[in-house]
């Protein structure tokens, strides 16, 4: 079976660097709802190298800058949800 996010089309890229990308979630939560995902098909966030971590972080930084010139929100959630017993659904 394909990873849906080793194989995004390129139009749902928001951005990316060496190790990342930014995507807007395909079942948003709440306006801006996005996916910062290493590029390396790993299955826990547990398995993401130093240089991984810090490119994942870069793209955040992006993501929340985005969500507060866009959608303008209180607060924000940041989570990660690693296995499928804490809602993890895609194995990436």
């Amino acid at each position: 079976m394909t990873c849906p996010f080793c194989s995004l089309p390129p139009e749902r890229i928001v951005a990316e660097n060496e190790h990342a990308l930014w995507i807007y979630d395909g079942f948003p939560v709440s306006p801006g709802h996005s996916l910062i995902i290493p590029k390396r098909h790993v299955g826990s966030f547990f398995e993401v190298g130093h240089e991984e971590r810090l490119a994942m972080l870069e793209l955040l930084d992006k993501a929340k800058a985005s969500a507060e010139r866009e959608q303008h929100p209180d607060a924000f959630n940041i989570g990660i949800n690693d296995g499928a017993a804490a809602g993890q659904t895609v194995p990436h």
